[in-house]
């Protein structure tokens, strides 16, 4: 982790003229690309060091508040999940929670810039990586490739699941409308506008070839490898995989694709493949959880992250809106919880008591102002032994869609099976397992209900709504239709590069 720092803190003044490419909403200026900026570009990019900064850089810009530091997983996206009770209009997530989008562009239009100023580093990266391939052992080249070609398909998915349209399984048309462009080239020209379909595809291409590369040369990779394997580490650069985006963070980005796309008995396919070989995590344990001291407490459960941020700056962003005395003596307005009566209902709690992990150590009590629970995921004390840490993908998220696809089949024996895998996150959740007798749409229900409690403060509640096609979001006070579930593009973007069509559609 403090290796990770360094590294971070030495590359943000050399990659500081890229990332600023992209710090304005339009297009047009995220592409800006002036002589002093290809300088540096060149020079950077003469020495496997110079490659390994570069994708540190985008690793500073996804931590952002802008992305997934606050915006994509607590903040913006969770909002507009319903995750959160917000009732006070002075809230800062108000406007967000109840869609009114015009009042929140500056959120979503900050996002876009953010993503697509990693994407264009990305390429950049990307295209002088194949130009200098014979710097690298061929371990170095796969990893490096690899991982950046996930990156780039995992920020695109992101994208066209908030900006574009969902529940594909049921109205395919929907693959037909005009939605964003997939940047595949570092160039000063944006890329014309594609479809929902077309976006995918290339992201389905990308996490292939990513999947490919990684299974060869990535330590977390399948294939064996061959005498002659060689990724030099005396960096330490290669150390923690499950905090990059390794070979099974690119197999359960693109099995979440294939649900998204409707594909389930691929998605199905490749997570059983992620639950058969472990996928290199490991369930928390009831030790773990409730460890004597506050400070050992893992809230994140990082044992399981498939794919997760370093964020040092992670619990001062987030503090306020997870502390109840944060604006004492007055009410904190912005407050991320539950009521009691919501947390209640959601963890099956009699009398306030669950033995539900989530419930015990996810929520802090809140009585001086109003009935109900902050969320406590992100929370950290002094010598905190497990911060501070943002999961993008988590182990029990693979059992979900596993159970899920099961469904889809009608078979008693695959229905049977797909509540043996909610069993098996229900057990290490620390609550009782269900019976087989329970139909296949109550067992929906109960994979609606995991979502509900497992992602709280990740960003992933909304999307496994706009996936489905939910008529109306729980707690929401609109129906489920386009204007809640698709994200106006940034204003400023639109009628740029084939784009103007976008509203028409």
């Amino acid at each position: 982790y403090i290796l990770t720092l360094m590294i971070m803190k030495k590359v943000r003044d050399i990659f500081c003229v890229l990332l600023l490419l992209c710090t304005t909403m339009s297009c047009e200026n995220w592409l800006d690309v002036d002589p002093k900026t290809e300088i540096k570009s060149e020079l950077m990019f003469q020495s496997v060091s110079g490659f390994k900064d570069a994708l540190m850089g985008v690793y500073l810009t996804l931590r952002d508040p802008e992305l997934y530091g606050k915006e994509a997983t607590w903040g913006f996206v969770d909002a507009i999940g319903q995750q959160t009770d917000i009732q006070d209009q002075a809230a800062a997530y108000y406007n967000a929670s109840r869609y009114n989008y015009s009042q929140t562009s500056g959120v979503s239009d900050a996002l876009w810039a953010k993503a697509f100023n990693a994407i264009v580093n990305l390429n950049n990266m990307l295209e002088n990586l194949d130009e200098q391939q014979n710097l690298f052992t061929p371990a170095t080249y796969g990893v490096l490739k690899g991982e950046a070609l996930g990156l780039r398909a995992f920020l695109h998915f992101d994208l066209v699941r908030l900006f574009g349209w969902g529940n594909l399984a049921k109205k395919p048309e929907n693959l037909e409308k005009l939605c964003m462009p997939y940047m595949t080239k570092y160039d000063k020209v944006l890329t014309k506008q594609l479809t929902v379909g077309e976006v995918l595809a290339h992201i389905e291409e990308d996490l292939l070839a990513s999947i490919e590369l990684l299974n060869n040369s990535d330590p977390y990779g399948l294939a064996p490898k061959s005498d002659d394997y060689d990724l030099p580490n005396e960096d330490k650069f290669f150390d923690n995989r499950e905090k990059r985006f390794n070979y099974w963070a690119a197999v359960c980005t693109l099995t979440r694709v294939y649900m998204w796309m409707g594909r389930k008995g691929e998605a199905l396919t490749l997570a059983t493949s992620f639950i058969d070989k472990g996928g290199r995590t490991s369930w928390i344990d009831s030790y773990t959880i409730d460890a004597y001291y506050e400070k050992d407490r893992d809230l994140t459960f990082s044992r399981e992250h498939v794919f997760a941020l370093d964020i040092a700056e992670l619990f001062e962003s987030v503090k306020h809106y997870i502390d109840p005395n944060a604006n004492k003596p007055n009410r904190n307005a912005d407050l991320l919880y539950h009521s009691s009566e919501r947390a209640n209902k959601l963890f099956e709690a009699v009398n306030g008591v669950s033995t539900d992990y989530r419930y015990k150590r996810w929520y802090n009590k809140v009585n001086d102002y109003f009935d109900g629970w902050a969320f406590y995921k992100y929370w950290e004390v002094e010598e905190y032994s497990h911060g501070s840490v943002l999961p993008l993908i988590r182990k029990p998220e693979m059992y979900y869609m596993a159970a899920e696809c099961l469904l889809e089949t009608g078979n008693d024996a695959d229905r049977i099976k797909a509540i043996e895998y909610l069993n098996t996150v229900r057990d290490n959740r620390g609550i009782a397992k269900l019976g087989n007798d329970m139909t296949a749409g109550t067992v929906q229900d109960e994979i609606t209900k995991e979502y509900q409690r497992e992602f709280i403060g990740e960003g992933q509640l909304f999307y496994y709504y706009k996936r489905l096609g939910f008529e109306k979001i729980p707690y929401s006070t609109k129906p489920g239709n386009d204007a809640v579930y698709v994200v106006p593009l940034p204003s400023g973007d639109v009628g740029l590069g084939g784009m103007e069509d976008y509203k028409k559609k």
